[in-house]
């Protein structure tokens, strides 16, 4: 994965990913020492709950690895994905064999081997790639996500910058990155508190973002990371304070005037909005909220 915010991405999936199964990063893939950048095995008991992950939770519905490239990756970089892929599903195909030889001693009934699939998602279109080898968009799935070698292979791939920007592909934007990275950040931002894809990365984005903040030197790419950051993080907590205005003024039964209303909603200083949240709780008017000299 070269990519400036590999770390990110793999922090991202392995977070959303690892109540609902077995997540690692950094997979050690056998027999040559390769690594892949998550694997994640699907605990069947979370079906529901990968599927309010989105396209995530839809990729990661069967025992996979997933690559991720912040750029379009090049064919030698695709063939190394595949080898990693390929070395894992033969380790895990040597397994079941052993594991079903020990069953039928005990005469138990062997259990049916279910091959790994490879996810490759990627910021940018590897255009040389999707041509060479033919692959048109899945049906059955959003723009953007190329099925590649049916059966024998099971590889798919995901292009981010071709997805629609929807909520169920924000997970997986985040994760590409590279110049989607501020889009996802700001629809990531308009979700609710609770919602299950913010749930899972928001404390690890602004606790990246307080790790750029520290260098002394940053990337054009993480100093717009800390920009959206920033303005997505800012404007959604001077709105959850404007609100907060509204409703204890609601609550105390004063009258807020349209033009009044704008204006608390307009506001972007979070210090005004919290002298006017102090004034609404004692305050007798609108007036005593809001004057000339507030």
């Amino acid at each position: 994965m070269p990519n400036r915010f590999d770390r990110l991405a793999k922090d991202i999936g392995r977070e959303a990913l690892g109540s609902l199964g077995t997540t690692v990063a950094n997979d050690e893939i056998s027999p040559e020492t390769q690594h892949a950048d998550l694997r994640h095995e699907p605990d069947p008991a979370h079906k529901s709950a990968r599927k309010r992950l989105g396209l995530l939770g839809r990729i990661a519905g069967v025992l996979c690895l997933i690559e991720i490239y912040g750029h379009a990756p090049s064919a030698e970089e695709f063939r190394a994905c595949l080898a990693k892929h390929i070395a894992f599903w033969r380790q895990r195909a040597r397994r079941a064999r052993a594991e079903n030889t020990k069953r039928r001693k005990k005469r138990r009934r062997p259990e049916v081997f279910t091959a790994p699939f490879l996810w490759i998602i990627t910021a940018g279109a590897p255009s040389a790639i999707l041509t060479k080898l033919q692959l048109k968009q899945a049906s059955g799935w959003p723009p953007g996500v190329y099925l590649f070698g049916d059966s024998v292979l099971r590889v798919g791939i995901v292009v981010a910058s071709e997805l629609p920007r929807k909520r169920s592909t924000i997970l997986v934007r985040l994760m590409a990155a590279g110049p989607l990275l501020p889009s996802a950040i700001e629809d990531l931002g308009t979700l609710p508190p609770k919602a299950p894809e913010r749930s899972a990365v928001e404390p690890i984005l602004l606790h990246w973002q307080s790790l750029l903040r520290k260098k002394p030197t940053r990337s054009p790419e993480e100093q717009n990371f800390i920009m959206a950051m920033h303005q997505t993080w800012e404007d959604a907590r001077t709105e959850t304070r404007a609100n907060d205005v509204l409703t204890v003024l609601r609550v105390r039964g004063i009258v807020v005037p349209a033009t009044a209303r704008k204006r608390i909603m307009a506001e972007k200083d979070l210090k005004q909005l919290e002298r006017w949240l102090k004034k609404a709780i004692v305050a007798k008017s609108i007036e005593d909220v809001i004057d000339k000299r507030s």
